[in-house]
């Protein structure tokens, strides 16, 4: 086999096309909720107590916000048979002392899904109006849960605005949704902001339901980065529901230097304060 000339090696490597720059960075924005170990929101957190790292990879973090953005909400209440009397003993009066602590400028909308899913107080910020209506309904028949959750997220993506939550409030008894807990995941997500659960393990459970549930729930939860609170009883409604209030206040928009290109990376957020737990949606995109 006969040697390339020197003269011939050096004209080949020239001509090879150059290597790709490695992609620029850019300043991407994510949003995270940020509590202390009792559940409480942090305050005042500063860009220096914040790390934020790209499969593993430390970035530069630019600017640490609270998320005064409006919030837009879609709140869910199981109104089955099943619950017909916590509905009125104690679902009605958390939910009444839940609105008022919403984040600043927030609207909401309110629906009954027993039976099937129907919004009976429209996107508006009075409460008193609510309370109204929330008195008018009579809970009745199963739990349409899963059929619900797609269509109050597709409702609240028409809405203007950028940031989103839906809010579910539901017992174990019968779920009577059409559609599949695999579908109501797979329709639902990334058309809301966030998913927080309160779910009642008092009354009728029937475990077709929980499993259903269960991975629903815990999918929406996980993934958007929301909270999922199980509570003994409906006597606890005030203080789950106070929880999910305490996190939709403590969200932040960290704003950092990514490493840039179009694969979806693992994102983790660490903020350096005692017993801090930061949730963060695993779906995301770009």
């Amino acid at each position: 086999m006969k040697a390339v000339p020197l003269a011939l090696a050096a004209l080949l490597v020239s001509s090879a096309p150059p290597s790709p720059p490695p992609p620029e960075p850019e300043l991407r924005t994510l949003s995270c909720i940020v509590l202390d170990e009792k559940g409480a929101p942090i305050d005042g957190i500063r860009p220096d107590e914040v790390a934020v790292l790209e499969d593993g990879v430390a970035r530069v973090v630019a600017r640490v916000e609270p998320d005064v953005r409006p919030l837009t909400l879609a709140l869910l209440l199981d109104t089955s048979q099943a619950m017909e009397t916590s509905y009125r003993l104690n679902v009605i009066d958390a939910v009444t002392q839940f609105l008022p602590k919403l984040p600043e400028k927030s609207q909401f909308a309110v629906w009954a899904i027993g039976d099937r899913p129907r919004k009976v107080v429209d996107y508006g910020d009075d409460v008193p109006a609510a309370l109204v209506a929330l008195k008018k309904v009579f809970p009745t028949g199963g739990n349409t849960l899963l059929d619900a959750i797609p269509e109050s997220a597709r409702d609240l993506k028409k809405k203007e605005g950028e940031r989103s939550a839906v809010v579910v409030v539901t017992g174990l008894g019968t779920d009577t949704s059409n559609a599949s807990q695999y579908q109501a995941v797979d329709d639902s997500i990334g058309k809301a902001g966030v998913f927080m659960v309160v779910e009642f393990e008092e009354g009728p459970t029937e475990f077709e339901t929980r499993t259903r549930y269960d991975y629903a729930l815990g999918q929406l939860t996980q993934r958007s980065g929301g909270i999922f609170e199980r509570v003994l009883s409906t006597m606890g409604a005030t203080q789950a529901l106070s929880k999910v209030s305490s996190a939709l206040r403590a969200t932040y928009r960290v704003s950092y230097a990514s490493g840039g290109g179009e694969h979806t990376k693992k994102v983790e957020v660490v903020v350096a304060r005692p017993g801090a737990r930061v949730l963060l949606a695993s779906d995301r995109k770009g």
